[in-house]
Parts: structure tokens; C-alpha cells; sequence
């Protein structure tokens, strides 16, 4: 009866051997399924990464393309912008240095204008001064009833058309009104000494 129970439970744990290295099999199987899709998912997953990794830098690259163009496109617009100020500038101050020569010339023609003005205005005085002065010098010597007076006073009346045309060639002639001023001073003098012997004279 012993001998009839042991090949049972050789057959049995035989069985169960089997059993336990089939569920192992099947275990390791599935395992071994189940890393292979994790390992596929992972490197498909790697590889979405690594293209989309990709297509970053390709962007960025684009986007820094860009970023140089718009960068060169504003420094070309800032250089314009300056040529164009600086040819503003200058256009200003040539035109500012136009102006100031146009004013100087409109001041010296002003200028001459008037000095010409100035010039006739003291030749008809002056003109006028010899005639009234000439008119009484030629009475006093056509009428030389006292001489000695007379004589004074006609030196006195010499004054205004010495003075009238010194003055008058001054006007004209700048350069020369040191010399003439001489002649105009010195004949002055002179006159103040006539006119006190004429008082002399007289009283």
C-alpha cells in the first residue's frame, strides 16, 4: 500500500514541477513581454523628444535669423536716420550762413545806402554854406569901410566853409579825417584868436 502511494506523489510533484516551471515560464514570458513594450514605449518616447528637441533648436536658429535681420534692418534705419539728420543739419547751416551773408549784405548796402544819403544831405549843406558865407565875405570886400575889423570878421566867417568841407571830405574820404582834422583844429585855434582881437578891436 506504501509502494502504491510513492509513485502517486512522484507523479504529483512531478506535476506540480511542471506546473510551477510553466507559471515560471509563462511569468518570465510576460515579463520579459512587458519590458520589451516598456522598452519600445520609452524609445519611441526618446525619439518624440529628441525631434522635438530638434525642431526647438531649428526655431531658435530660425528665430535668431530673424532676430539678426531685424537687428541689421535697424541699424541700417538708425544710420539712415542719422545721414538724414546730419544732411538736415548741414542743409540748416548752410542756409543759417546764407542768411547771415544775405543780411550782411543787406546791412553794408543799408549801411552805404545811408552813408550815401549821408554824403549828399552834408555836400548841399556844405554847398549851401559856401554861398552864404562866400556872399558875405564878397560884401565885406566890396564894402571895406573898417579893415581892421573887417578883417577879423572875415577870418571869423572863413570858419564855416573850412569846417563844412573838412567835415564833408571826412564823410567821404575816412582814412583821411586824422589829417583833416588837423586842418579843421589848427584853423579853429585859429579862429578863437581872431575873434578875440575882433573884441579887441572893437571894445
Amino acid at each position: 500500500m506504501m509502494e502504491n502511494l510513492s509513485p502517486r506523489r512522484n507523479l504529483s510533484t512531478v506535476i506540480l514541477f511542471t506546473i510551477l516551471s510553466a507559471a515560471l515560464a509563462l511569468t518570465i514570458a510576460f515579463f520579459y513581454a512587458s519590458l520589451h513594450n516598456l522598452r519600445t514605449t520609452y524609445e519611441h518616447d526618446f525619439d518624440d523628444v529628441n525631434n522635438n528637441l530638434k525642431s526647438m533648436e531649428t526655431r531658435q536658429t530660425a528665430y535668431q535669423q530673424q532676430i539678426q535681420t531685424l537687428t541689421k534692418l535697424v541699424i541700417k534705419s538708425l544710420n539712415a536716420t542719422d545721414t538724414y539728420i546730419n544732411n538736415i543739419t548741414n542743409t540748416v547751416t548752410a542756409a543759417q550762413d546764407v542768411i547771415k551773408e544775405d543780411v550782411k549784405e543787406v546791412n553794408e548796402l543799408a549801411d552805404s545806402q545811408n552813408s550815401l544819403l549821408a554824403t549828399q544831405f552834408a555836400g548841399m549843406f556844405t554847398v549851401l554854406v559856401i554861398l552864404v558865407s562866400g556872399y558875405h565875405l564878397s560884401q565885406h570886400i566890396r564894402h571895406m569901410h573898417s579893415p581892421v575889423v573887417q578883417r577879423k570878421i572875415m577870418a571869423v566867417l572863413w570858419m564855416t566853409p573850412i569846417y563844412s568841407v573838412t567835415s564833408w571830405l571826412s564823410l567821404v574820404f575816412p582814412l583821411s579825417e586824422p589829417y583833416l582834422a588837423v586842418i579843421r583844429e589848427f584853423y579853429e585855434s585859429y579862429c578863437v584868436y581872431t575873434f578875440l582881437s575882433f573884441l579887441i578891436a572893437v571894445l
